[in-house]
């Protein structure tokens, strides 16, 4: 780019300057240079542009530059050159938010853009649109945007499309009505503008109320897939010798979601997604992908499809058989899309005509991998093998993996986490494990839900929680493990506690638990936990659950509530965090109204003595918290004084 000597200056200079006072005070001044130039009459459209420039960098530094936004609706109507009104939409992109009146402007340089007859105009105005997050905009241009769909240069109609994939996500009922004249676009002669198309209807069909009208793209999906394995697409759109991948993936995640549940679509598509498999085993590097996905657009259709296939031995029609050879490759690349392919099969489609000895010993390799990937990606599969037979050793699986993810080596309850990075399970411990989770996976009926997690440690204590939930075996055996995690750190959060609590309030999912049993082993073993910590409960999310616990089900002791009044008194005396302090007081008033006599006075003194007086809390915490504390004291000592 041809930089001018102010903006090269502007982009050099904070760099240029030592002292923290020296670069606020040039970006001062290099912003009240640039307020005079951008508001001077006489300046000129390429110098203007370089204005625009700079601005874009002054907001990207953080200053504030929305007397800029006028000026750069200004050099987007006015610019002579494609250029030039690049960077006036640009800085426009930046500086107008939605609900802004400068809004309207904008709306009609737009709309002058787009009815323009110099295609490049109309293609800067596409490219401005598609970027834009700005819903108030969409319905007075989606007009011009549709029109575009007809323009005589392809570029054009491609812009066109992905706009309106663009208006799609954002609001989708405001370009339903167009589908129909959308579809026409997957007919297009240029490769381009249908790989477009291609592309918009990726998204449309995730929709499942407009999926089911999209029944009759199917006939042309296998068109265009059938010409594109022929290769009768441009070399251009070749990569590494194999056709167009990228449209052929489009074309098969459209596939596996028109053909979900639907036998007739399904049957239609198979010969064409097996012929599509077939060309895509003779290649490399992007045929993988390929390969990948047909793997999960025949797990995607009707089950009768994938039951069909794996019952053959032939790698033409079952491609199942191809997965060994990825998953027992030496490449750590190869091997993790190995294990992603296992993780695509369906439940039922687990079969002795393609599950062998190889494919057992590439997924143990996995499981001990020093590769973190391809470990967890193996830790997933296993998940969704999960049965009632096999799931206490999956969960023990997923419980250590889940304390490997955590930073030092330690030993958390009853699951213990090697120094050296090995598992707990030996390799003939994991081995067996895989052969009991393949050989019963077929009646597993785990729901893969899609989900997003802020690391990966939350995500397999969501597995660990569900899988515990409708697969444990016994009630201590899940007593224990909650409690376990609880004592893990941070990441069991409060609203994990509150997912606990209603296990216990509502009855778990498995059949073999009882909520008679399990609520006594609870109360014991909040009792056993509070006394190996002396009382002092310093992990809230455990202090929060436990005495939850006492508070809800005391009479399922043997000592009674007496005896869970005495333990929440000590409670009251260990901990000064006004949070435990004032879940402890609850806890108490859960148990005062459960007996029928008088509150002995020592607890109430206790509770005026502790709680009441506010300079006992350290000054850290927030006042509202000691005051919630001081208001729950109070409901005590009412509900104490009614019980007397």
């Amino acid at each position: 780019m041809d930089l001018s000597r102010k903006l090269l200056s502007t982009l050099t200079g904070n760099h240029t300057q030592q002292e923290q006072r020296q670069e606020d005070a040039y970006s001062e001044e290099s912003l009240a240079q640039l307020r005079s130039s951008i508001s001077n009459p006489s300046t000129s459209t390429s110098t203007m542009k370089d204005n625009m420039l700079r601005l874009i960098y002054g907001e990207m530094m953080g200053q504030d530059v929305q007397f800029g936004a006028i000026y750069a609706l200004k050099l987007a109507q006015s610019g002579q050159t494609v250029a030039e009104k690049r960077a006036g939409y640009l800085a426009c992109y930046l500086l107008l938010q939605e609900g802004n009146e400068l809004n309207i402007m904008l709306i009609n340089t737009l709309q002058k853009d787009l009815a323009s007859s110099n295609y490049h105009h109309v293609v800067v105005a596409l490219v401005t649109l598609s970027n834009m997050m700005l819903p108030d905009v969409i319905p007075s241009v989606i007009g011009h945007v549709l029109a575009a769909l007809s323009h005589t240069h392809e570029s054009v109609r491609k812009r066109a499309l992905i706009v309106l994939k663009s208006f799609y996500v954002q609001q989708p009922e405001l370009v339903a009505p167009y589908l129909s004249q959308i579809r026409e676009c997957l007919y297009d002669h240029e490769p381009s503008v249908m790989s477009a198309a291609l592309g918009f209807f990726v998204v449309v069909v995730k929709n499942h109320e407009h999926a089911k009208d999209m029944k009759g793209m199917v006939p042309v999906l296998i068109k265009i897939l059938q010409q594109v394995v022929d290769g009768k697409l441009p070399k251009g759109y070749s990569y590494h010798g194999t056709p167009a991948p990228w449209i052929q993936i489009r074309c098969l995640q459209i596939m596996a979601q028109l053909g979900h549940d639907d036998l007739s679509a399904s049957s239609t598509m198979t010969p064409v997604v097996l012929l599509t498999f077939h060309k895509a085993r003779q290649g490399v590097d992007a045929a993988f992908g390929i390969l990948f996905e047909v793997i999960k657009t025949l797990n995607c259709f009707h089950l009768d499809i994938i039951l069909e296939l794996v019952q053959s031995r032939d790698v033409a029609q079952n491609p199942l058989l191809v997965i060994s050879k990825f998953a027992t490759a030496s490449n750590q690349n190869l091997k993790y899309l190995g294990i992603a392919m296992l993780c695509q099969v369906h439940p039922t489609a687990w079969s002795d005509t393609w599950w062998n000895d190889q494919l057992l010993a590439g997924v143990v390799e996995a499981l001990d991998s020093r590769d973190k990937t391809i470990q967890r990606k193996a830790l997933d599969l296993l998940y969704r093998m999960l049965t009632y037979e096999n799931s206490e050793n999956i969960i023990d699986r997923l419980v250590h993996a889940f304390y490997q993810e955590q930073a030092p080596p330690t030993t958390h309850g009853n699951y213990h986490t090697e120094i050296d990075g090995t598992d707990v399970l030996s390799r003939a411990q994991s081995k067996t494990l895989v052969q009991d989770a393949s050989s019963s996976s077929s009646s597993s009926k785990s729901p893969h839900r899609q989900r997003h997690y802020r690391t990966h440690q939350e995500k397999i204590l969501a597995q660990i929680l569900d899988a515990s939930e409708r697969f444990g075996k016994s009630e201590g055996w899940y007593v224990d493990l909650i409690f376990d995690l609880l004592q893990a750190g941070a990441v069991v959060t409060m609203r994990i506690a509150e997912k606990f609590m209603r296990v216990f309030e509502h009855g778990p999912a498995s059949p073999a638990f009882s909520v008679d049993y399990l609520r006594p082993l609870a109360v014991q073993k909040a009792l056993d936990v509070m006394e190996q910590a002396n009382y002092l409960l310093d992990q809230r999310s455990l202090a929060y659950f436990a005495l939850w616990v006492l508070g809800e089900y005391a009479d399922a002791t043997k000592g009674g509530p007496t005896s869970i009044m005495v333990v929440l008194s000590r409670c009251l005396v260990m901990n000064q965090d006004p949070l435990v302090v004032a879940w402890t007081l609850t806890a108490l008033t859960k148990v005062v109204l459960r007996i029928a006599s008088p509150v002995p006075e020592v607890i109430t003194y206790l509770v005026r003595s502790t709680v009441l007086g506010a300079a006992s809390y350290d000054a850290s915490y927030p006042t509202s918290m000691v005051m919630d504390a001081q208001q729950r004291a109070q409901e005590f000592l009412l509900v104490a004084e009614m019980a007397s």
